[in-house]
Order: structure tokens, then sequence, then C-alpha cells
């Protein structure tokens, strides 16, 4: 016998306290991209839990409408935690909580060359060092070390 989307959903639900204001983990697939947000395949089709919690609690959601997260946690299916917004309320809940993307240059944790590596490369370009050398001694190809020289990337060290 298949089971409820209702029975699917809750034996996912883990409860992380007594009291109803707590949040209620997802404990199940998540979303690939960084965000972890739960996921759960509805009529052949891969839908964020958090918006199931919501049609469960709420009824319907509107055509064009997020579901956002007063807790911050995306994980948390709790409905009480979940509020209506257009995606500029989505986007500037995400700039009020700190979360927007502020990581350049050594902040970001994908950067392969910091500041001192910055300046190197400039002082290697002032000498004519050719693009493809600088390139090979930082680990980083010839169009990062254009980049760098036009001013694209890391400008602000200028």
């Amino acid at each position: 016998m298949r089971k409820t989307l209702a029975n699917r959903f809750w034996e996912k639900v883990a409860f992380l306290g007594a009291d109803p204001d707590d949040c209620w983990e997802w404990r199940a697939a998540r979303s690939k991209n960084s965000y972890g947000y739960g996921v759960i395949w509805v009529n052949n089709k891969q839908t964020s839990a958090h918006r199931v919690s919501w049609k469960f609690a709420n009824g319907p959601i509107p055509q064009g409408m997020c579901v956002l997260h007063h807790c911050d946690n995306p994980a948390c299916v709790n409905p009480a935690h979940l509020f209506l917004g257009t995606n500029a309320d989505n986007t500037q809940d995400m700039v009020n909580k700190g979360r927007d993307a502020k990581a350049f240059g050594e902040e970001n944790g994908r950067a392969k060359l910091a500041g001192q590596d910055i300046h190197g490369i400039r002082k290697m370009l002032a000498k004519k060092i050719p693009q493809r050398v600088i390139a090979k001694k930082y680990g980083v190809s010839r169009r990062a070390i254009s980049m760098i020289n036009t001013g694209k990337t890391w400008g602000w060290l200028l």
C-alpha cells in the first residue's frame, strides 16, 4: 500500500524541542545547492519541504509567492516559522539577515589568491612577465591574471 503525502512528509520531520515554537527539522533529502532546503517528491516533481508544510497548514500558495523562514533555518518545516512574500521580499529578507553575497577576495571561501598575491602579480605584470608564466606560478588560469591586470577582479586593491 502506498503512503500518503502526509505520511511520507511527517515521518521525515524531527521535532527539535517540546515547545511548538522550536524548529521542526527536515531529516530527509536536501536540495543539491548549498542552501540545504528539505525536498520531497510530490506528483513526480521535487518540491521544497517547507512549501509542502505551508500548504498543509495554510492551503495553496498564491502564484508567484515565496515561502520564507522567520527562523532562517532552511531545513525547518514548522509552519509557525514560515511566511509568504514576493521574490523582492525574499531578497530583502536575505539582505536584512546578512546572507547576501559579500564575500570578495580572500573573504570568498573559493578564492585561490590572497591580497599579497595580487600585489605580487601586479609587480610581475609591471615588469612585463608573461601572463601565462604568472598564472603557472600562482596556480591559476591566464584569464584570471588578465582579469586582475584589467581590474575586473581584485580591482579594489588597485
